[in-house]
């Protein structure tokens, strides 16, 4: 009996003994799930920022004009122009602070036309317009005639001094002065006209070796209904001399200016191969023309109107601040400028001494909006894909 006893006891605190091992065991394979969740967890949770960092916040380093030199960009001296418009405070059509803004813009482009390269010839105009009126076939003005009159642009054109035939083929770099009635337009669009400023300084300094001319148009009037594009385009002496339009926006401020709208593969991967920062997103012209928003740009004109092929570009971050008061230089990212002007720079050097650019240009005007249709988008700053559709 003791022994049967002993046996008996043995066989029952043997599986105690057992389940408490295999229960150590699910315990320790339970942490380890979870330590590699949360693992897992944390990898994706840092691969995501710094996609997001790669994909939307990677902005270059600011250069000074000392850094830039006297052929480059420099984010330093864009500035100085934004900081003066802002300062002006609102400046819309009919203000006295717009005509403030347009006598300094027009004072800077004559600094930039005396320190322009020799062989470079520099036509410097005051614009004003005839009474017109503007009708739209879509976008946020469709149906509506909007009549015009007096506005002033101020038109800037360099072109090769030993090639008169590249005035009559000319890029088109297009922004506007004024601002709605609410900002001061930091972001909208007071950077654009910086940028567009510092990049004449630029051009002036390489035109004598372009095949084309390029023509910066710093326009009046487009948050009145896009009349200061459609002006220039239908009232100015060079409007048939233009092949190509460039426009650029802002639908918030700073960031990286993302090509947005844009009419032909060949134009969209000649941006692609050269820029030096290329950013682009269809998914934003898609959101832009479903009426989601409550913008449109010049870019429209350029298209609708002047049926030129063309690049619209717009910087979009932040957009809640979008025609508000909260449209400041506070709000505006440190290299945001200069990644909107090595990219043109870069862009409009290769298209204004590029024969074929032109010609594909004179080609483009030829055909149908369908055929202009294209797919564009970057991944991670670095790849970008262009579609054309059937």
């Amino acid at each position: 009996m003791p022994r049967g006893q002993a046996s008996s006891v043995s066989t029952h605190e043997r599986p105690r003994v057992d389940a408490a091992v295999v229960s150590d065991k699910d315990n320790g394979r339970h942490r380890r799930s979870a330590y590699l969740l949360l693992g897992l967890l944390i990898v994706f949770l840092h691969g995501s920022w710094s996609v997001y960092r790669m994909q939307f916040a990677n902005l270059p380093l600011p250069l000074d004009a000392e850094q830039a030199g006297k052929r480059g960009f420099s984010e330093a001296s864009a500035l100085k122009h934004v900081k003066y418009l802002t300062g002006l405070g609102p400046h819309p059509v009919g203000s006295d602070s717009l005509d403030l803004a347009v006598q300094y813009v027009y004072a800077e482009a004559e600094k930039i036309k005396k320190a322009a390269h020799p062989d470079v010839d520099v036509q410097l105009e005051l614009f004003h317009t005839d009474i017109g009126a503007n009708r739209l076939a879509g976008g946020l003005f469709k149906g509506k005639t909007i009549l015009y009159s007096d506005l002033k642009h101020v038109i800037l054109r360099f072109v090769p001094k030993y090639l008169p035939e590249a005035e009559e083929n000319l890029i088109l770099v297009s922004s506007h002065i004024d601002t709605v009635f609410t900002t001061g337009g930091a972001g909208d669009c007071s950077s654009c006209v910086g940028v567009m400023l510092e990049l004449a300084r630029g051009v002036a300094q390489w035109a004598h070796g372009f095949k084309s001319g390029v023509l910066f148009l710093f326009n009046t009037g487009e948050e009145e209904g896009l009349v200061g594009a459609h002006s220039f385009i239908t009232q100015h002496h060079w409007r048939n001399s233009v092949r190509f339009a460039v426009d650029l926006e802002a639908m918030g401020i700073g960031g990286k200016s993302t090509l947005f709208q844009g009419t032909h593969q060949w134009a969209l991967e000649s941006f692609a191969t050269v820029a030096k920062y290329p950013s682009a997103q269809i998914a934003i012209q898609d959101i832009f023309n479903s009426g989601a928003t409550n913008s449109a740009t010049d870019f429209q004109i350029y298209l609708e109107v002047a049926g030129l092929p063309g690049l619209d570009f717009a910087y979009t971050d932040m957009t809640s601040v979008y025609h508000t008061k909260n449209d400041k230089m506070e709000h505006l990212k440190p290299g945001s400028l200069q990644h909107n002007g090595e990219n043109m720079l870069a862009f409009l050097l290769h298209a204004a001494s590029s024969q074929k650019f032109m010609e594909d240009a004179h080609e483009a005007k030829q055909e149908s909006v369908e055929q202009k249709k294209a797919i564009f988008f970057d991944i991670l700053a670095s790849i970008w894909w262009s579609i054309r559709n059937a």
